[in-house]
């Protein structure tokens, strides 16, 4: 069967975006464990989160803010948390960036982001053996 006669024979209602749970443990928090749920980030969403994070001048990339594509891919990937108007406002963020930045260490930013990274379909590099 080839490609698609699969995609013909799915339920074209059935497309979800893929989720998992992630559970953090807040230095920030005192060690407060926290669940994230997180989601892949849409395809143009992403594409446009990776070009609002480039310095670009005279036709040629300067500058990657790598801070910036990280915390606009956690609030697109957990919007339950870093979208809630209530959850800013208890913490005094009036926006989602805000609040990434002072809920979360750099290495909880790290580890989210790459889960999200992850589900939205770019998986982690496995090490490979490398004989001499």
């Amino acid at each position: 069967m080839n490609s698609v006669e699969k995609l013909l024979k799915l339920d074209a209602g059935k497309i979800v975006m893929p989720t998992k749970v992630v559970t953090l443990k807040l230095g920030k928090l005192d060690g407060l464990k926290l669940d994230f749920e997180c989601k892949a980030v849409d395809p143009e969403k992403y594409s446009e989160i990776q070009e609002n994070s480039l310095e670009i001048k005279k036709g040629d990339i300067k500058k990657i803010n790598m801070h910036n594509t990280k915390v606009l891919t956690l609030i697109e990937g957990c919007p339950g948390v870093f979208k809630s108007k209530e959850v800013q406002e208890h913490f005094g963020c009036p926006t989602p960036k805000e609040l990434v930045n002072k809920l979360l260490l750099s290495g909880e930013i790290d580890e989210l982001y790459n889960n999200i990274v992850e589900l939205s379909g770019y998986e982690k590099d496995e090490e490979s053996d490398i004989k001499n």
